[in-house]
């Protein structure tokens, strides 16, 4: 008979979101018998159609609580006091599941991070389970709750500090990396980061459970292999893309004034590249395009759907990372899941990156040249971009799901 795991993970596919696919790569070809104790979303009809044409999704057997968006009130903060109650039944009624059978392995995931106290609460009453704890940021000093508000209104705040509350709440982190027996990051530098945040704790004990599990994808998915026979691009005016938020320390202020700077020195340049955002973008951010008079060469969307974003990057000459920047700072930890479409694509990319954070250093390790933050670099860099006629091929298997779905169980 197979051993037995129960997936505590709060979100679960066929819920589409950054964690949840994560998770269910780390765990889709383990030789276990799985039990998936999940809050409910809802499900994203193109990866319902992925989950249902892979045969690694049977293995999991899914039973679902509460709703999600009831008891992590990201987007209704006034759903406050009714979440407390709902994060403590999620809490106790994980504990009685996992009673229900005999399950050697445990694994719960960061995000939502109350799933981590479900792990602390069955830990300390049954300490023979082996309890693998799954990360995709740091909490504890996490520089994102450290955002400048200032000229915010009281409602933005409020929403703010409830969203930092629920999401990047200090007990959830330390609650696995104190008793989990696991943990797995997605890149050395979040792993290094966080464990610099607990001195009291042996450094090397907490190495040693430490897994590193990368950012990858799963090549027999559709999603995934239309990426990868997607013909190259050659528009006349060369589109430039970036999908995702903008926000906290992910900062433009250089690449704008990097724009603004070229628009002047290069005649008629929204003639030869256009820059696209899709998706939120700060008020003013948006200020200084105007004042700049970049309203042509740095178009703002609205926030598309998954497979319209594909689609988007598809059809684009090249993409562009915005990174989180923390350039004094030792590590930065912050990795973009976008980076494996992005690689996947083999587009040129301008990475708007530090050195000391991961998108530079595997930016770097498959061969790009055009990633920097200063604003003499982010010039260099469009000048090039403007000439680069380069067909981009490089090794993917460093991206395969298959090399890191092991688990040292």
């Amino acid at each position: 008979m197979k051993d037995r795991m129960l997936i505590i993970p709060g979100g679960f596919v066929p819920y589409n979101d950054t964690v949840t696919l994560l998770n269910y790569k780390r765990l889709r070809e383990l030789d276990l018998e799985m039990d998936v104790f999940a809050l409910r979303a809802k499900e994203d009809e193109g990866l319902a159609q992925e989950l249902k044409n892979d045969e690694c999704f049977s293995h999991f057997h899914i039973s679902y609580s509460y709703e999600l968006e009831n008891v992590v009130p990201r987007n209704h903060p006034l759903r406050l006091p009714i979440s407390f109650f709902y994060m403590k039944r999620y809490i106790d009624d994980s504990l009685k599941t996992f009673e229900k059978k005999d399950y050697k392995y445990l694994f719960t995931s960061i995000v939502p991070g109350i799933s981590h106290l479900c792990g602390k609460k069955i830990k300390k009453k049954h300490t023979d389970v082996i309890w693998y704890a799954s990360f995709s940021d740091p909490f504890k000093n996490s520089p994102y709750k450290k955002a400048d508000l200032k000229g915010k209104s009281l409602l933005y705040k409020f929403i703010y500090q409830v969203g930092a509350f629920f999401l990047y709440n200090n007990a959830y982190e330390e609650a696995a990396v104190r008793y989990a027996d696991k943990l797995i990051f997605i890149c050395e530098e979040q792993r290094d980061y966080t464990l610099a945040q607990y001195p009291d704790l042996n450094h090397e004990e907490l190495m040693a459970k430490s897994i590193i599990m990368p950012l990858t994808y799963i090549p027999e998915w559709k999603m995934y292999q239309d990426i990868l026979t997607a013909p190259e691009v050659h528009n006349e005016v060369r589109q430039c893309v970036h999908l995702g938020r903008l926000y906290g320390l992910r900062k433009i202020d250089s690449f704008l004034l990097a724009l603004k700077e070229l628009n002047e020195e290069i005649k008629h340049l929204e003639d030869q590249i256009v820059f696209h955002q899709y998706s939120e973008i700060q008020d003013h951010d948006l200020r200084k395009i105007r004042e700049y008079g970049l309203d042509k060469l740095f178009v703002v969307h609205d926030k598309v759907s998954y497979d319209r974003s594909i689609e988007i990057m598809k059809e684009a000459d090249v993409l562009l990372l915005f990174d989180t920047l923390m350039p004094n700072d030792k590590v930065q930890p912050y990795l973009p899941s976008k980076i494996v479409e992005y690689l996947l694509y083999q587009k040129p990319i301008i990475g708007i990156c530090d050195a000391n954070s991961p998108s530079y250093r595997i930016l770097k390790e498959y061969g790009y040249q055009t990633i920097g933050s200063e604003k003499e670099k982010i010039k260099e860099n469009i000048r090039f971009i403007l000439e680069d006629k380069s067909s981009y091929r490089h090794d993917l298997s460093k991206l395969n799901a298959h090399n890191y779905n092991m688990l040292e169980l």
